[in-house]
């Protein structure tokens, strides 16, 4: 089975400095893939290649079998949900949903069935006619993932999802994750949250300093490092010289 996405010899240099360093790894149709690194490892630089906000210096990704440059003349197969919420504030619910399927050229009869089934998936039918500045911090991150989602893309980019909120509207948000992951989406993510890569994850790739260091499921990583927690296999591996 070919892979979602598939990152060969990934190059990224800016002014003559190395941000990404002939990365290679492999994301699997339909799993939750998890991208952590600290500030400066280039995690986000390697992100946001990948969803196609920048341009690599080499090497090649190819996304649903198709390269970076054919999927950015039609975004349609990728959805991506920044740290900043990109709906409007002065929009209901509804007219932010309306919006964003007009935006991708959904038809009218898709866009009343595509809002019916986000708002029972990001629990926001209650909220349906609500101006979107009056929706609470947990509550706004339900609606900047639907709104990425109405376009119905294979692939979705999360950016720090639950970024800023309490422990307890984060995992509200992990369902709303592991909810999309039943429905077959390959879902991207990253996260400082080492619990929540745990949670979420099958598979994970570690930064440092431009390169990969480590590759693997958490449970596999936990044993190779003879750690019982992600954070603890994170803390080992931004050590100088491993």
């Amino acid at each position: 089975m070919p892979f979602a996405v598939e990152v060969t010899e990934l190059t990224k240099v800016i002014n003559e400095k190395i941000l990404v360093d002939r990365i290679s790894f492999s994301v699997e149709d339909g799993e939750i893939f998890g991208l952590l690194g600290s500030n400066g490892s280039g995690k986000t630089t390697t992100f946001n290649m990948l969803s196609g906000l920048l341009t690599p210096s080499s090497g090649t990704i190819t996304i649903l079998g198709k390269n970076i440059k054919e999927l950015q003349k039609s975004k349609s197969e990728i959805g991506m949900v920044t740290q900043e919420n990109s709906f409007y504030e002065t929009l209901t619910v509804r007219e932010n949903l309306e919006f964003f399927a007009s935006q991708f050229g959904v038809s009218g009869e898709q866009t009343k069935e595509r809002i019916k089934k986000l708002l029972g998936q990001m629990k926001l039918a209650d909220k349906i006619d609500v101006m979107a500045s009056k929706l609470s911090g947990g509550t706004k991150k339900r609606l900047n993932m639907a709104c990425a989602l109405m376009h119905d893309p294979k692939i979705i980019f999360l950016d720090e999802p639950t970024v800023g909120l309490d422990p307890i509207v984060r995992k509200e948000i992990w369902a709303v994750i592991n909810e999309l992951h039943k429905t077959k989406k390959t879902i991207i993510i990253t996260s400082h949250y080492m619990e929540e890569i745990d949670y979420l994850c099958n598979r994970v790739v570690i930064m440092f300093a431009g390169k990969v260091v480590a590759y693997g499921t958490p449970a596999e990583l936990k044993t190779k490092y003879k750690l019982k927690q992600m954070e603890d296999v994170f803390a080992h591996l931004m050590k100088p010289g491993i």
